[in-house]
């Protein structure tokens, strides 16, 4: 049997007050009836429906635009009742038969919305990045180095030995040397135990000490500059901080605001010491700088020396390693090693220095003097 009448309550839309009335249900409008005698007539096209869609969610109805009067019935069964007493009128406002159907589309609708997160995050924003990057000026990657340099590298913690530093150029200019110049390279080392080397982006490389104290020849560093080199070339880094940073650094790349960059590189310059690149960026780093290596006639041995050696460091949490990051290390030897293969003409292999250098020396010599309470070594 369908109920015809339903207690509710009005507001007039000018005052806070709710007052309690009669609600009576007919074929075109809806009559209320208040307790002061005073009858309303509700048209059922004036009327719109703004709550009861979901269970047990009182039912409000609206008429008027500015300030508009409400009907607010608790029972959410007014809705069937409605719509069974005046079909035709009553199909504006929802049918409680389909809260069913309305929940499970709710919750397909929120499957869907994470799936298509899910889909941006691993394949949108990188397919996007790879987009955007080749457009990036050097002058704004530059910019965005230098700043995230002085954050990550502060002149106070940067090596100052003479001889270190000159015999680092040194092996910079060898593997730049037959190189297109594009990007100034420099290499800052840090006074810092850490097991790391960080590429910028513009051209500055970061190796910290406890890196550089790991290897056993000029020939490993070299093989870690050069890796990290292609990571710039290659604009790895840039990608990356692409990927990982808000559609503001999209912003400033667009408009090429070099100083929109170096903000931007303050706000990031503690993440890029735990930047990761995919497994094709490694591979291709590792890869061309190899091959850097090889143009360069210098010695391809050191390189994979070096991450032989390094296989097993594990004394620093793991986020601190250098190998953390980086493809498996027996994978990554063996590619190097087919590199060396296929690489033609090859003659003798050149020494990463010239002279005697007696490199367990010149690696120990990071002494950053003006540290507090450092004493000078």
């Amino acid at each position: 049997m369908i109920q015809i009448t339903w207690p509710g309550s009005y507001l007039d839309g000018k005052t806070a007050d709710k007052q309690a009335v009669t609600i009576h249900l007919h074929n075109d409008g809806l009559k209320i009836a208040k307790h002061d005698g005073e009858v309303l007539w509700w048209p059922y096209r004036d009327i719109r429906q703004v709550q009861g869609f979901y269970e047990n969610e009182p039912v409000r109805l609206e008429r008027g635009e500015n300030l508009p009067g409400a009907l607010i019935i608790a029972d959410p069964e007014f809705l069937a009742s409605l719509r069974e007493f005046a079909p035709d009128s009553a199909r504006r406002f929802h049918n409680p038969a389909f809260r069913s159907i309305r929940v499970k589309l709710t919750i397909m609708a929120t499957i869907a919305v994470v799936a298509l997160g899910v889909f941006l995050y691993r394949w949108g924003i990188p397919l996007m990045a790879a987009a955007i990057t080749p457009l990036v000026p050097i002058e704004w990657e530059k910019g965005l180095g230098q700043s995230a340099l002085n954050v990550l590298a502060p002149e106070e913690t940067q090596c100052k030995d003479s001889e270190l530093n000159q015999t680092i150029e040194q092996i910079v200019s060898r593997l730049t040397a037959q190189q297109p110049k594009s990007y100034p390279f420099r290499v800052f080392v840090i006074d810092s135990p850490i097991f790391n080397a960080v590429a910028l982006p513009g051209g500055s490389i970061v190796v910290f000490r406890g890196l550089l104290k790991k290897t056993q020849s000029p020939e490993e560093l070299t093989g870690v500059i050069a890796h990290e080199m292609q990571h710039i070339v290659r604009r790895h880094v840039t990608k990356r901080i692409i990927e990982d940073s808000s559609t503001g650094i999209l912003i400033t790349i667009v408009s090429g605001d070099v100083s929109g960059a170096m903000m931007y590189g303050v706000k990031i310059a503690n993440d890029l010491a735990l930047l990761s690149y995919s497994r094709q960026d490694e591979e291709e780093a590792d890869a061309e700088g190899m091959k850097m290596i090889l143009f360069a006639g210098l010695d391809p041995a050191g390189m994979i020396s070096f991450f032989e050696t390094s296989r097993g460091e594990s004394k620093l949490p793991i986020w601190f390693q250098y190998l953390s990051t980086h493809p498996d290390v027996r994978e990554r030897i063996a590619r190097l090693r087919a590199v060396v293969a296929e690489w033609e003409n090859r003659g003798p292999p050149r020494a990463a220095l010239t002279g005697n250098t007696i490199w367990n020396k010149i690696r120990d010599r990071c002494n950053t003097v003006n540290l507090p309470g450092k004493p000078v070594k």
